[in-house]
């Protein structure tokens, strides 16, 4: 398959990148041969790997902008019947391609099989996620403050505990409101609200929400009634000292997947059923549609709406609302059940962080009489954890860039 041509061009080193991220190189390509509309290619461990001339051709470092790196040249504007008229290998182990078009493309080994069809490594892999139960318990991962705030990996350890289990307490900050406004920032924007950037729970005569009560409050997620639910929630501790007032948790992933597996009738109208959320208040009426678990393309749940309190009437068939009572009330006893949900008491300086798409929190009633419960929050985004990890993957791929 492969030919083994002199390269028309000079590749003693690797070839420009058409992105920021860096690659190392793990394996090289040994053989390369242009077929029409494909570019067939060989790895130095055995591997095939069949290319399409636009993959390769809209990542060709030479149309890529030298400071952007984003395509300067638009598909629209490569001829529609692109071929590969010659391929090769060139001296750093890469590719080289001549267009039919006019013009050759050189492409550095590393980014060549970070992107190569069929490979078993893959280099953009995130850690996989653990589902948990209330067995969880003191194994809810915890960090200190001082190692987040001041070293990369710590924050990596963060970070990573965010994705990996849905939630993660930072020890030992100071009290004060300046942890809520600069830490979660460390990870990305703070996401503004109709309750503002950042808000205090602490109980108000006036409330518009349970939460600025004493009441028990169910587990539940957050705003569950806006288009795009918040990703993450930061609950700062300044006071807790009051009778009561435990944080709970349970892992909305967990509860998903066991439904599914004693109640499958259940599972799929909970997956696919739309419910209207809406909130209850007097200069607010936020409303959505869509199922208690949202389904990735892979048809994992990727997203939790739940909602004990700020549901509309259904307005599906009786046959469907049957099935999906059913389903709801399954689902909120779990998530009540100690069984699947872990209780912490948080301490003054304590951050608690979690996936508001994944985890489920909630907290028992406290008593006033008896002291105060204090909790500043915010919100941001889920995915600026998926791309801090990924920033960190980066740079520890540089380090071995810089040490091959």
């Amino acid at each position: 398959m492969a030919t083994m041509m002199k390269p028309p061009v000079d590749g003693t080193t690797p070839a420009e990148l058409p992105d920021f991220d860096a690659f190392p190189i793990y394996h090289r390509v040994t053989g390369a041969s242009a077929n029409g509309t494909a570019v067939d290619v060989v790895w130095d461990d055995g591997l095939e790997s069949r290319y399409h001339v636009f993959v390769l051709k809209e990542s060709a470092p030479d149309i890529c902008h030298p400071v952007t790196r984003e395509q300067a040249t638009q598909l629209v504007d490569i001829p529609a019947d692109l071929t590969a008229t010659d391929a090769g290998v060139d001296g750093a182990g890469g590719l080289w391609v001549a267009w039919s078009s006019g013009g050759i493309s050189r492409f550095h080994p590393g980014w060549l099989r970070a992107y190569a069809p069929g490979a078993p490594d893959d280099l953009y892999a995130l850690p996989a996620q653990k589902l948990w139960d209330g067995g969880l318990g003191a194994e809810l991962p915890r960090l200190d403050g001082d190692r987040v705030l001041n070293t990369l990996e710590g924050l990596g350890e963060w970070v990573e505990a965010l994705h990996v289990y849905g939630a993660a307490i930072v020890e030992n900050l100071p009290t004060d409101e300046s942890v809520i406004q600069t830490v979660p920032a460390l990870i990305g924007p703070i996401r503004e609200t109709n309750f503002g950037s950042f808000f205090t729970v602490e109980s108000k005569a006036d409330a518009d929400s349970n939460a600025y009560t004493t009441m028990t409050l169910p587990v539940h997620s957050d705003l569950c009634t806006r288009e795009y639910e918040p990703g993450l929630q930061f609950l700062h501790c300044a006071r807790n000292d009051a009778d009561g007032g435990e944080s709970e948790l349970a892992d909305g992933y967990f509860i998903a997947e066991h439904i599914r597996q004693v109640a499958p009738d259940e599972y799929k109208m909970l997956t696919t059923v739309p419910i209207t959320f809406f909130n209850k208040a007097k200069d607010h009426d936020y409303r959505w549609d869509a199922p208690m678990f949202g389904l990735d393309r892979e048809g994992k749940v990727h997203d939790v709406r739940w909602s004990p309190w700020l549901r509309a009437p259904l307005r599906c068939s009786h046959a469907e609302a049957d099935i999906l009572y059913r389903g709801l009330r399954r689902a909120f006893t779990l998530g009540n059940d100690p069984a699947f949900k872990i209780k912490v008491k948080l301490k003054p300086g304590e951050l608690l962080g979690f996936d508001n798409r994944r985890v489920l929190h909630g907290r028992n009633g406290y008593d006033p009489s008896t002291g105060g419960r204090l909790m500043r929050g915010c919100y941001v985004e889920r995915e600026e954890v998926l791309s801090s990890m990924r920033i960190m993957a980066r740079k520890r791929r540089q380090l071995e860039v810089d040490n091959q």
